[in-house]
């Protein structure tokens, strides 16, 4: 299944981004999680960990904990995701109905806190 406009604001809401008016959410929120993804590696990436088990690591936590998936990455130049060849211009893709960019309970403990 294809994400949808109102995944793609849920994904920019829940990393609190602002969204200039010449971008669309899908455009800032495909931005984000190619960062978020790159900068994981080369956290990751050490002497005992080489660069596909940090790949397979950060595409867990980041993506597929969250039921969505991208087909290829590039990180060189710049952080981006990149669509599948010849088929579609789609760069991310969900498994089920709902994915799991949700407020957490923690989050929403300390807004009720801050508001007593």
């Amino acid at each position: 299944m294809d994400l949808n406009n109102n995944d793609y604001r849920k994904i920019v809401d829940y990393y609190k981004l602002n969204k200039p008016k010449n971008k669309s959410y899908k455009e800032v929120a495909e931005e984000a999680l190619a960062g978020k993804l790159c900068r994981c590696i080369k956290k990751v990436k050490s002497d005992k960990i080489n660069e596909k088990a940090a790949i397979a690591l950060c595409r867990e936590n980041i993506f597929k904990k969250r039921n969505i998936d991208f087909y290829n990455f590039k990180c060189k130049e710049k952080q981006k995701l990149v669509h599948k060849k010849n088929k579609t211009k789609k760069y991310l893709k969900k498994f089920s109905k709902n994915i799991g960019f949700n407020k957490t309970k923690r989050a929403n403990k300390n807004k009720n806190k801050n508001k007593k």
